[in-house]
């Protein structure tokens, strides 16, 4: 131990004695352990982390699939979730959420719109969380015609009651109706997509249909049973359900997922991707710091000579150095968790709602451990080579050369020049990857989603049914509001929609066409669905292409119309008019009861779900025909959108004191929002691979230099001899060009195999592109010409009576 800690009193003041060329490696260091921990955090806490409820790995999605029609994964209908409760034998407790928006009232604070949820009554039991204040909902508490509760979640208990424990038992207004408070959710919950609100799901099964999928269900499998078994017994439950409802249940089986794949499934890839893209980084930044220990050894190798024939042993002299690298990579690493606190916040506040769980990733003991895991074993690894190339020449030969030691001999040449023949390639390896999904994102971005969004303000609202309960009363609210929108200064268009088109919500009904074969079973068709106000295509400048859009006869009282988009006219009605036929939303075409609805018109092709996506056939309805509790209010201004968000707040409390807008603004962020995550993914990319390319550059223009350093006495004879300074130039120059022409060749051979990985993530960008394999090196060449041509240069000023006195 004691000579331990001399080794490593020793290191510390040879690196002091260097303070230049350690600031730079331990710059080069911080950055790369830096950007590698920030992103570990992350992956840290989105991936690795359990989710924060006990024995996490037995919860699982239990999801309805019926990929023949189209539905690969769904939602589950009331009756066949009650029949999964009923007959599987391998769950613990299975519940069922509905989610929606509710208006909270309370204690004369203005209205709020909140996210929530309808549960069943095992569901608090089936994720085994406990209460903060009072009690959470249980089966006694799931019935139709029962009490009405409120459980609040954590977030809300401290933002609009202050944390008061004297809530529970309190009466709370929630669209329309008083609910009584009964408890406080734990924070634990909240990786449920931030739920505030959870209520009864209170459902009559005898009422309710099968064709309406509108339940997503966890379940939690009991002890010991894995997910194959879980899998094979509820694929009997559907295959049994199937066989005994063939009109609903025909081609719909069920998938199983555990909860925590699934909650992270979307941001998996991009997060896997960057954490290899910051270990590139960390390697090449410890080539660029081993080249740089590389070169010090070799002036060092005289006086290891020396310790050696004092009678220090192999071992003894590794020993030293690598406490000496230990030290320097400690240190870096130390410097690179300060930039990994500040990065790591840095990103989640780029884009907080595309991380999930974001308001809990930060620096834990995993992290630090990771951290110091990286600083020591890549200074212990990268230590060792310039430890043994320093030891690993013969002592007689290292005492002979005495101050004049070039370059640590061949072997230590050999070992600086791989290591930066491998930061070139991993650079462009990188730089390669960063061009693809930059051109596809830069594709996607300018991809038309079928509508204009500049100048369109949106918000969400939900209208308490308590107050609103039928469809008359609704519309006569969507009359008063979209009235008084219209009457806003600046205002040209204003109208109303469910769901907004790239809004992350969907519905989607079975649809049949009059005159057509019924289709058989397993093999309907089904359409997505929106349901949308008079003025709503000119609100968004959705073209109308034939036929009419909706008016504001079109009613309650008044026959019931559609609009089709241009994909379903052209898949339905090829070469016909589409306008006057009739199609069925839902119903049996068969049943003397089925409701028809005319087209009236044909409008163009919106990108609704994902503008990488396209636009699939889809169907509108009237809200006045057809109301809807939860909507999205939408207004195209002649003036900045923004500017009139708190004009549309005070409108709408003008038209109702329970109402509450949420989520105002622009269409624009609505858009931009849905690309958050490859936003992300790119720009943090992109980051990388500036960086590797910078490291490389910092790589070759170090060998250069200390090549042109060592072979100062060479130059200055050439040059005295008569050798020309072009001829120096390109001595110089074409020694380090061959290694980046070699780093470049490697290179393109592995971007080539790890754009294959990034097939799934591209979008109308060949992983083959040409001219990013064109484009690319060049750009990788020509910086490392540069930082070839900066030594070169220095090379052809050499005087040639100083160069030989070193001699």
């Amino acid at each position: 131990m004691e000579s331990l800690l001399r080794d490593l009193r020793f290191g510390v003041r040879m690196l002091l004695g260097n303070r230049l060329g350690t600031g730079l490696a331990l710059l080069t260091l911080a950055l790369g352990i830096g950007a590698n921990t920030a992103i570990f955090s992350v992956v840290s806490g989105v991936l690795l982390q359990p989710l924060p409820v006990p024995q996490p790995e037995r919860l699982v999605s239990v999801i309805a699939s019926a990929p023949r029609l189209g539905f690969p994964r769904f939602n589950c209908s009331a009756p066949d979730f009650k029949d999964w409760r009923e007959q599987n034998q391998i769950f613990a407790g299975l519940a069922a959420m509905q989610w929606r928006r509710f208006t909270l009232a309370s204690g004369g604070a203005p209205p709020q719109s909140l996210l929530g949820a309808r549960v069943s009554g095992d569901f608090f039991g089936t994720f085994e969380v406990r209460p903060v204040v009072g009690r959470l909902l249980g089966p006694a508490d799931d019935r139709p015609g029962g009490e009405r509760l409120a459980v609040l979640s954590y977030d809300l208990w401290r933002q609009r009651f202050g944390a008061d424990p004297g809530v529970v038992n309190r009466r709370v207004a929630i669209d329309g109706h008083l609910h009584t408070v009964i408890g406080v959710a734990p924070r634990e919950l909240d990786f449920l997509r931030s739920a505030q609100l959870w209520l009864p799901l209170a459902l009559d099964y005898a009422k309710e249909g099968r064709g309406s999928r509108g339940l997503r269900v966890v379940g939690r499998l009991r002890p010991g049973v894995s997910l194959e078994r879980a899998q094979a017994d509820m694929s009997a439950v559907a295959g049994r359900l199937a066989r005994q409802y063939p009109e609903t249940n025909t081609a719909w089986g069920v998938l199983l997922m555990r909860l925590h794949d699934q909650l992270v499934e979307g941001i998996r890839p991009a997060l896997t991707l960057l954490q290899w893209a910051v270990w590139l980084v960390m390697l090449i930044a410890c080539a660029n710091v081993a080249n740089l220990l590389l070169a010090r050894m070799a002036a060092r190798e005289r006086e290891i000579a020396v310790r050696a024939a004092l009678g220090a042993g192999r071992a003894r002299l590794i020993r030293q150095v690598v406490a000496e690298t230990v030290i320097l990579f400690a240190a870096g690493g130390g410097l690179g968790l300060l930039l990994a606190f500040w990065g790591t916040r840095a990103l989640i506040a780029l884009e907080p709602e595309a991380i999930p769980r974001a308001a809990r990733l930060g620096i834990d003991a995993r992290v630090l451990v990771y951290t110091l895991f990286v600083a020591v074993a890549t200074g212990a690894v990268f230590g060792l080579v310039p430890a043994l190339s320093a030891v690993g020449r013969r002592l007689f030969g290292a005492l002979k050369e005495g101050g004049r030691a070039v370059a640590g001999g061949g072997r230590g040449r050999r070992v600086r020049d791989l290591l930066v023949l491998a930061e070139v390639a991993l650079a462009l390896i990188l730089l390669v990857c960063a061009g693809l999904l930059l051109q596809s994102f830069a594709r996607l971005r300018s991809v038309d989603p079928g509508f204009q969004p500049r100048g369109v303000l949106t918000a969400v609202l939900a209208v308490p049914e308590g107050k609103y309960p039928d469809d008359p009363r609704q519309v006569a609210l969507y009359r008063r509001l979209l009235a008084r929108f219209r009457a806003l200064p600046g205002v040209e268009h204003a109208a109303a929609v469910f769901p907004l088109p790239l809004g992350g919500s969907d519905l989607v009904f079975e649809c049949a066409l009059e005159g057509r074969p019924t289709p058989k079973k397993g093999e309907e068709q089904h359409v997505a669905m929106r349901m949308v106000s008079p003025d709503y295509f000119r609100a968004l400048g959705i073209p109308l292409l034939r036929g009419r859009a909706f008016a504001e006869q079109d009613d309650l009282a008044s026959p019931r119309v559609a609009i089709v988009n241009r994909a379903m006219a052209a898949k339905n009605w090829p070469g016909e008019d589409p306008v006057g036929r009739r199609v069925t939303f839902g119903d049996d075409p068969a049943d003397p009861r089925a409701k028809w609805w005319t087209v009236v018109g044909v409008v163009g092709d919106v990108r609704a779900d994902k503008l990488a996506l396209e636009p699939e056939t889809e169907a509108y309805r009237s809200l006045l025909q057809s109301p809807y509790p939860s909507l999205t209010l939408v207004a195209r201004t002649a003036v900045a959108p923004l500017a009139l968000a708190e004009p549309m707040r005070r409108a709408v409390q003008e038209v109702g004191g329970d109402l509450a807008l949420d989520r105002v603004q622009t269409l624009e962020q609505v858009v931009s929002a849905s690309l958050a995550q490859g936003r992300v993914k790119t720009f943090l990319l992109a980051i990388f691979a500036a960086l590797a390319l910078v490291l490389a550059a910092v790589g070759v223009y170090g060998l250069v230099s200390y090549s042109v350093t060592q072979r100062l006495h060479e130059i200055g004879v050439r040059i005295a001899l008569g050798a020309r300074r072009g001829a120096v130039l390109g001595l110089v120059l074409g020694q380090g060009m061959r290694l980046v022409a070699a780093g470049l060749a490697v290179g393109l051979a592995c971007s080539w195999a790890a754009a294959r990985l990034l097939a799934g993530q591209l979008y109308m960008v060949s992983v083959n592109d040409p001219w990013t394999y064109l484009a690319v090196p060049a750009v990788l060449a020509a910086v490392a010409l540069v930082a070839n041509w900066l030594p070169a240069q220095k090379a052809t000023r050499v005087d040639p009576l100083t160069a030989l006195r070193r001699q």
